[in-house]
C-alpha cells in the first residue's frame, strides 16, 4: 500500500514540476508580446495582429475569419472602441517535447456606439449576434444612451515553438474550437480547457 501511495505522490510531483512556473525570460517575453498584441487589437491593426498568430492554425482556418465579427461590425458603420485590456494571469501548460505553452487570461472592455438612426434600428439584430460571440452575460445594451458594451475574460494560448523566434498566440475561443483541436496536441488542449473554463 505504501508503494502505491508513494508512486501516486511521485507522479503528481513530476506533473507539478512540468507545469511549475514560467522562467523569468519566458515571463518577460510573454508580457512584451501580449502587450504588443493587445495594443494592435486596440488600434485595430488586424493585419499586424495576424503576425502574432501561431502559423500552424492557418492550416485549419482562414486568416479572414479571425476578426470576422469586427469586420462585419465596421462594415455596418459601427466604430468599435476598445476601452481597455488587462492581463490577469499567465499559467504554464504541461507539454511534451520542445514546444512550450502558456495560458494567458485577460479582461476586455469594448464599446460599440450606435450613433446613427440606422444602427439604432438594427440594434435588436446586432445584440444577439454579439452575445453569441462574447456570451450574453458579457454584453450590455444601453438603449437610452445608444451603445453596446462588451466586457469579459478572454484567453490566449501562448506557444513557444523552436520553429519561430518569438512566442506566438492562438485566440483560445470556442469560435475556433475545430481549428484549435487540429492544431495543438489533445493533451495540451485538455489541460488548457480545464485551466480556462
Amino acid at each position: 500500500m505504501k508503494k502505491i501511495v508513494l508512486s501516486i505522490v511521485l507522479t503528481f510531483a513530476v506533473l507539478s514540476v512540468n507545469a511549475q512556473a514560467l522562467s523569468t525570460a519566458d515571463n518577460t517575453a510573454i508580457d512584451e508580446r501580449t502587450s504588443n498584441f493587445l495594443d494592435l487589437i486596440k488600434t485595430k491593426k488586424y493585419t499586424q495582429v495576424l503576425d502574432y498568430i501561431y502559423p500552424e492554425l492557418f492550416e485549419h482556418t482562414s486568416k479572414k475569419s479571425m476578426f470576422q465579427i469586427f469586420s462585419i461590425l465596421e462594415m455596418a458603420g459601427i466604430e468599435l472602441q476598445f476601452n481597455s485590456f488587462e492581463v490577469v494571469n499567465k499559467k504554464p501548460i504541461p507539454a511534451e517535447g520542445d514546444i512550450k505553452y502558456a495560458l494567458i487570461k485577460y479582461n476586455m472592455d469594448m464599446t460599440l456606439p450606435l450613433n446613427t438612426d440606422d444602427l439604432k434600428g438594427i440594434a435588436a439584430l446586432l445584440v444577439p449576434s454579439i452575445e453569441s460571440s462574447f456570451g450574453k452575460e458579457n454584453v450590455e445594451y444601453n438603449r437610452a444612451e445608444s451603445y453596446i458594451n462588451v466586457k469579459g475574460a478572454k484567453f490566449l494560448l501562448g506557444i513557444s515553438d523552436p520553429k519561430y523566434k518569438e512566442w506566438m498566440f492562438i485566440i483560445y475561443d470556442d469560435s475556433f474550437k475545430s481549428a484549435i483541436n487540429k492544431t495543438i496536441p489533445a493533451k495540451v488542449n485538455a489541460a488548457t480547457a480545464s485551466s480556462a473554463y
